[in-house]
């Protein structure tokens, strides 16, 4: 499923997924068959400043959510120019990071218990600690949803360094309780 956050301006969501019906007949019509055990949304986007919408099938793969299919509703023509200019590695790309975060922040929150961002923080136990980690991981996700530096941020709340909170932090991602971190980009 993609949403506007996915989406490279000037495209936009006009209906994500389509509905069932309608996605088992594009599914048909291209001679696919879609299971329970294969998750598959259609998507419907379009591109603001043309007006030209696509539908994008959205399944898995061995490397996490690719697009399996694109159908161009008419009316006219699709010219290679155009067809180029679709930016489909930018939409998976911006729907596994999504996902990356959402399946981290799932993870984090069930190991780190009903009580996970209730009280000080402390230290971990050692470098297995994966409730330690996984409270951290909640609360730097809390923090990096309303700050550019999270790190920096989470590191005064918890009276300890950046840097320790950026060792934390990769110990968390390691642990797969945090999606990777942005290249570049120090908090």
């Amino acid at each position: 499923m993609i949403t506007d956050q996915d989406l490279p301006k000037p495209w936009r969501v006009v209906a994500s997924p389509i509905e069932q019906e309608g996605a088992a007949q594009l599914d048909a019509v291209a001679g696919l068959e879609t299971g329970l055990e294969d998750p598959v949304s259609w998507d419907l986007i379009e591109n603001a400043d043309t007006g030209r919408r696509l539908m994008l099938r959205m399944g898995l793969d061995d490397s996490g959510i690719v697009v399996t299919g694109v159908y161009v509703p008419g009316p006219g023509a699709i010219g290679i120019g155009e067809l180029r200019s679709i930016p489909l590695a930018a939409i998976e790309s911006a729907v596994r990071a999504r996902r990356g975060q959402s399946d981290a922040a799932v993870q984090a929150a069930l190991e780190a218990g009903p009580d996970g961002d209730e009280g000080p923080l402390g230290s971990p136990e050692g470098p297995n600690d994966r409730r330690f980690y996984a409270r951290l991981a909640l609360r730097y996700l809390r923090v990096a949803a309303g700050s550019p530096r999270p790190a920096t941020d989470l590191a005064k709340v918890e009276g300890v360094t950046p840097r320790t909170v950026q060792r934390w932090t990769a110990r968390a991602r390691e642990l797969g309780l945090l999606p990777p971190g942005r290249p570049g980009r120090a908090s």
